[in-house]
């Protein structure tokens, strides 16, 4: 149920949004402007949200929960290898901080029942804290550029490919 609540949150123009950790009384975080909605294509919202739910997935993984991730695309999608690369990782270590930040999605392909997106998005930095040794590592912010293939499966849009 929690992941129906949350894609309803998240739509387009939320996923783009800044991150900040204040809240202004208008709504906006401090200092953001309204989001530029030139920054989304024009296709079906509904193909969007598998991309920005994963995003948004992203996010979650980092904290050890991988069922939001894992339902916004098709099982055999290879975007899905970072939830078990994570998955392994937390048995012998912590994540500290870090997030995924959706920056920029650009139509490449619009069919009727499949569309491909020039997707990037920015990573921040990550402090990954071993349990047992207690070293710690910090893996650099980096902007990944992929492209993002979403397949209509009923009446629902997932992620089926990346490249």
């Amino acid at each position: 149920m929690l992941p129906i609540l949350l894609s309803g949150c998240a739509k387009a123009e939320g996923a783009l949004a800044p991150v900040s950790s204040q809240i202004s009384q208008e709504g906006f975080e401090s200092g953001d402007q309204p989001i530029d909605k030139q920054l989304l294509p024009v296709v079906d919202p509904a193909s969007l949200e598998p991309i920005i739910n994963y995003v948004d997935g992203l996010n979650l993984a980092l904290t050890g929960e991988f069922i939001y991730l894992r339902s916004t695309a098709l099982a055999s999608c290879g975007c899905l290898v970072i939830a078990k690369r994570l998955e392994n990782l937390f048995k012998s270590a912590t994540l500290i901080g870090g997030h995924y930040q959706l920056t920029s999605i650009k139509v490449e392909k619009d069919g009727v029942n499949q569309k491909s997106f020039r997707v990037v998005i920015d990573r921040s930095d990550i402090r990954k804290l071993d349990k047992y040794s207690r070293q710690s590592i910090l893996w650099s912010a980096s902007t990944i550029s992929n492209l993002f293939i979403v397949q209509k499966k009923g009446e629902v849009w997932l992620l089926s490919d990346t490249k």
